[in-house]
């Protein structure tokens, strides 16, 4: 009896957490929110439009290898030993240090 009590509290504590998720406001539908963004202005997606400078560390999600870019092809100067050229999204190469994450360099519109 005790197990099947607790398998139904578990049964309405996931379907209750996933109903709520799924009634959540969000870019796509919108979820009938007006000024709201998400705790962020219109139009400024968290992190994309950070003003990095150099000696900053940049956010560890842009050091995946799907960031990185061959210098040949984007005619970019051969980056030192332990760096790489990274593409940001909003379009900047950014020369970082692998092992750290540390800024070398940037280049707004190549």
């Amino acid at each position: 009896m005790k197990r099947i009590l607790l398998a139904a509290s578990i049964a309405a504590l996931l379907l209750s957490s996933s109903v709520a998720l799924a009634g959540g406001k969000g870019h796509g539908g919108h979820g009938g929110h007006g000024g709201d963004h998400d705790g962020h202005p219109p139009g400024k997606h968290k992190g994309w439009h950070k003003n990095y400078r150099k000696g900053e560390r940049i956010e560890v999600v842009y050091l995946e290898p799907r960031y990185y870019v061959d210098y040949h092809d984007h005619h970019l100067s051969a980056p030192p030993p332990g760096h790489r050229w990274v593409r940001h999204p909003d379009g900047r190469y950014i020369l970082v240090a692998v092992a750290t994450g540390i800024i070398a360099d940037i280049l707004l519109h190549h």
